[in-house]
């Protein structure tokens, strides 16, 4: 655990550019595209064909992966090769509109890969040389921490769109504080790479209007290449905003809310309000963040013969994380004599009223207990158990 800390430590430091032209361009990709892309920045180099070239060292990979022992093989393997995995590095594909020249391009970002000696190789389309290196303005600085630490592609994308509109509009406006943003809800599936173009031309010609019909858009996608993920505001809503806004507010720097913006009572966008943390709160979260999960691995190891993951989680955060009353409570379970028909209320009710320090004082409880169910065959152990919860 003291070398992941330190691992976490030196990647905190670590930042990386990106423009702004390739963290809002839409298209698709996944979680792992987008983090091989931050950490390859550490180490590149333009080859003899123009082309960006990134090498990742195995140290890297690994922590990546968090893989501490034995091959690296299969998990490049499942990066490359889509009939283990599904999706792969080479599905990165970028929709750029130039609406001044009126013509939009699609890119495949990852051209090559190649893995040796424990080193992976990527190489770049060389169409986006000049948007990935050598960047003097309209670049967006991104936190290495930040990337690696979230899990969803569409949290990673948002991330990137979120803090660059934000950067860039403190700079031009000189505000502090809490800055918003809106977005057409067709054109942030967009950008997220919920929806693309499937191949259809028609959506493919109205994406290059300078005022694309976005109704239409979400139409043909649906009618043309079949792509209904999300379409109702309520299932979106459910399944990707609420769950990347508590992935942004618990992981990275920015602090993250929004509402939907309607017409009637159809939501038709977006409304995104995004503000910094400070440094000494983000410091002082994140080294809460990793704390938790170290706890939860040695919890998980303690007592995953009893409980599932989900549990354990549920009872972490009952006790805050409270390492040692859990333990406590878990060592009273297991000496307890009778029977336990709810061992997660058993736990929670243990840790609250912390009977592992008092055994007269549980016992002297024990009579209405939850605990005693195999004497009182008739309790309501539901009800029961929520007056124990809302204690």
């Amino acid at each position: 655990m003291k070398d992941e800390r330190r691992d976490q430590l030196v990647i905190s430091n670590k930042s990386y550019k990106k423009s702004n032209e390739l963290i809002n361009a839409m298209g698709k990709g996944t979680a792992l595209s987008q983090k091989l892309f931050a950490i390859g920045m550490q180490n590149i180099k333009i080859d003899e064909t123009n082309n960006v070239v990134a090498t990742i060292y195995g140290t890297e990979l690994r922590k990546m992966f968090k893989s501490s022992s034995g091959s690296l093989y299969e998990h490049i393997e499942a990066l490359c090769d889509k009939q283990i995995k599904g999706a792969t590095i080479f599905d990165w594909i970028l929709l750029m509109k130039d609406k001044e020249n009126g013509k939009i391009e699609a890119h495949q970002v990852v051209t090559d890969a190649s893995f040796k000696n424990g080193t992976l190789t990527l190489r770049y389309n060389n169409s986006l040389t000049d948007k990935i290196v050598n960047l003097q303005k309209d670049y967006t600085v991104l936190s290495l921490s930040d990337t690696l630490s979230l899990k969803s592609v569409y949290s990673l994308r948002l991330y990137e769109m979120l803090k660059s509109a934000y950067d860039y509009q403190r700079a031009v406006t000189k505000q502090q504080g809490e800055l918003v943003f809106e977005y057409n809800i067709t054109e942030l599936k967009l950008e997220l790479g919920i929806i693309n173009s499937g191949g259809s031309k028609e959506i493919k010609a109205e994406l290059e209007k300078e005022y694309p019909d976005y109704d239409r858009i979400e139409n043909l996608a649906a009618e043309k290449t079949g792509q209904t993920k999300y379409k109702e505001y309520k299932v979106f809503n459910r399944n990707v905003l609420s769950k990347v806004k508590d992935e942004l507010n618990e992981k990275t720097s920015l602090i993250v809310d929004y509402e939907p913006i309607k017409s009637g009572r159809r939501a038709v966008g977006v409304r995104f309000f995004v503000t910094k943390k400070e440094h000494a709160i983000l410091k002082e979260e994140k080294i809460v963040h990793i704390n938790k999960d170290d706890i939860m691995d040695d919890l998980i190891d303690l007592m995953c013969s009893v409980f599932k993951v989900r549990e354990i989680r549920e009872i972490a955060e009952y006790a805050n994380y409270d390492v040692d009353k859990i333990t406590k409570a878990f060592k009273y379970m297991q000496e307890y004599g009778s029977d336990i028909e709810v061992p997660i209320a058993f736990m929670k009710d243990c840790i609250h009223n912390e009977y592992y320090e008092n055994t007269s004082k549980f016992q002297a409880v024990k009579k209405n207990s939850f605990n005693n169910f195999t004497q009182n065959p008739v309790i309501d152990f539901e009800e029961l158990e929520r007056q124990l919860l809302d204690n």
